[in-house]
């Protein structure tokens, strides 16, 4: 019998796997971004659509990449699908900020920094509940 306090094999493999669930939603979530942003430079370069536009056009692509990844996490857990798919928004919002910092695109560091963290993670949270209730 193992003593108290001590966590057991089983746990640390349980946080394991959760770990590495969480980081196939963010992959996924990333390569759909990479989709969406290839098809809306696609878009703008043969469509006489206005610039202004791509920012909507980029943020909506992010959020549907968000919901998809956490829905991947949420419907291959068994409890809190809400909670690891808000991570996986949040862990979304990280690696997007520190690529952009990394190829020196002038991440946005202010107020809207909190508001896409907060999106990431609410986004994330609608994703993992669609996922564990599907």
């Amino acid at each position: 019998m193992l003593a108290r306090g001590h966590p057991s094999v089983q746990h640390k493999s349980l946080n394991t796997s959760i770990n590495l669930l969480l980081l196939r939603g963010l992959y996924r979530s990333l390569l759909l971004s990479l989709a969406f942003i290839l098809l809306i430079t696609l878009i703008m370069y043969l469509s006489p659509a206005p610039e202004w536009i791509v920012s909507y056009l980029v943020m909506a692509g992010m959020l549907a990449s968000i919901i998809y990844g956490s829905m991947y996490v949420g419907r291959r857990v068994d409890t809190k699908g809400w909670l690891r798919g808000g991570y996986t928004g949040l862990l979304y919002i990280i690696v997007v900020l520190l690529l952009s910092y990394i190829l020196q695109l002038q991440p946005d560091l202010g107020p809207s920094l909190l508001s896409k963290l907060f999106l990431g993670f609410s986004f994330g949270c609608v994703g993992g509940i669609l996922g564990i209730n599907s």
